[in-house]
């Protein structure tokens, strides 16, 4: 094994997190950047063994790990908490202040930004709320706790709304104000190893963990989603990034009972919470005079079945777009989707095969498809999936809109990086 790739083996175990091959150069810069004038081998040797430096290795996790995120950021993820509803969770299961837990902070913006909602939710009282915000990086945290940022990061935010929360500063930069401080406790945490919820901590009324298992090796991922579903008291609710969501097949965390996951508003994407199925549905007779439903009206209701977790509706609305067009590939997606879902991988197979020969560029079926064939065992099928999507994904195409509305294409790519790597 060379230099480099006993390093990216040492991150692996250390902190769960798999860099791709490939990433040689990069490995090599964030090894200079924590070790300056220490080159790969004999950074190897002195982050490994009994005698092993600690702080080397600190060093480089803060150097590989993605640190780089903003206010509001995915916010239609955001603005579907009800903080309400928490808040009567919350007093059912004790004091009343509501539990939030932001894991994977990174620099802080989406803790802060956790507290600025719920300020803005209880205004003009003060807000019931206690955030915890993890990262495993200490660099990444030291600057949460400096809470000072720059243009990019608070880009979403209103002017307004910057002015009530945000204090500017001469050179530029902003400087979160006292009011969310006092919201924010910001400690170190490893999700991929240490304890969780963190030692020290109870159980949590909203745990926000977005598109951070996607850098985590695969096998540790249901392990990490469980332990997160296991940490929320009764009526919590669990917040997973699009990207996170995507790499899941048809299995669900063992949350309390009462818990919901809520990994994206809309369609499910492989995850969500279930209601139960309404067997033998079928589509609605329109009475008498009404117009039938359009085919978007059809999809829309389709997949909107799809992510209640509702087979017989979707299925049912599935069936007469393809009565309509046997090669309707938007219809031909979902109910590959609901039969992956289901437990049917190989009847997933089938018809998503179809609609991609009805669509060769496709990216998102192609991605679908991948996720069937590992489900069926097959590698190296689900390995030319993923390249395929790779290939055809694109932002500009907009014929699949209804698809994609809810998911980014940044998202999908990422997701099949992580399972062409794994």
């Amino acid at each position: 094994m060379t230099a480099l790739a006993q390093i990216a083996d040492l991150v692996r175990r250390e902190t769960g997190i798999v860099l791709p091959a490939g990433r040689e150069r990069a490995i090599l810069a964030a090894v200079d950047r924590a070790a300056p004038g220490l080159g790969p081998r004999e950074f190897a040797r002195a982050a490994q063994g009994p005698r092993a430096d600690p702080g080397l290795v600190s060093r480089l996790i803060d150097e590989v790990t993605v640190q780089e995120t903003e206010f509001l950021r995915d916010r239609r993820q955001l603005d579907a908490i009800d903080w309400p509803r928490l808040l009567g969770a919350a007093r059912a299961a004790g004091p009343g202040t509501i539990r939030v837990w932001s894991a994977g902070c990174a620099s802080g913006e989406e803790a802060y930004t956790l507290a600025l909602l719920a300020a803005e939710a209880f205004a003009p009282a003060a807000p019931p709320v206690d955030v915890l915000g993890t990262d495993i990086s200490g660099a990444a945290l030291a600057a949460a706790q400096a809470g000072r940022y720059r243009g990019r990061s608070v880009r979403g935010l209103a002017a307004a709304v910057r002015r009530r929360y945000l204090d500017p500063q001469p050179d530029g930069s902003y400087l979160v104000g006292g009011s969310l401080r006092g919201l924010v406790r910001l400690r170190r945490h490893n999700l991929a190893r240490d304890p969780v919820p963190p030692p020290g901590e109870s159980g949590f009324d909203l745990i926000v963990c977005r598109n951070v298992l996607i850098y985590f090796e695969e096998s540790i991922v249901p392990r990490v989603i469980d332990s997160l579903g296991r940490s929320l008291r009764t009526g919590g609710e669990l917040v997973l990034g699009a990207a996170d969501a995507l790499l899941r097949a048809g299995d669900r965390p063992a949350a309390q009972p009462s818990a919901q996951l809520k990994p994206v508003t809309g369609p499910a994407w492989g995850t969500g919470h279930r209601s139960p199925s309404r067997a033998g549905a079928s589509p609605r007779r329109p009475p008498r005079g009404e117009p039938a439903p359009t085919r978007e009206q059809r999809l829309a209701a389709a997949l909107d079945a799809a992510g209640r977790g509702d087979r017989d509706v979707a299925t049912a609305q599935v069936s007469a777009l393809l009565a309509a067009d046997a090669l309707d590939t938007d219809a031909l997606f979902v109910d590959g989707l609901v039969s992956l879902e289901a437990g049917r991988p190989a009847g997933a197979v089938t018809t998503l095969r179809r609609a991609l020969c009805a669509d060769p560029g496709f990216g998102l079926a192609a991605f679908t498809l991948g996720r069937a064939y590992d489900e069926l065992g097959d590698r190296g099928a689900a390995r030319r999936c993923y390249e395929t999507a790779l290939r055809t994904l694109d932002p500009d195409d907009d014929r699949h809109g209804q698809m994609l509305q809810q998911v980014d294409i940044g998202d999908i790519a990422a997701a099949c990086r992580t399972r062409l790597r794994g």
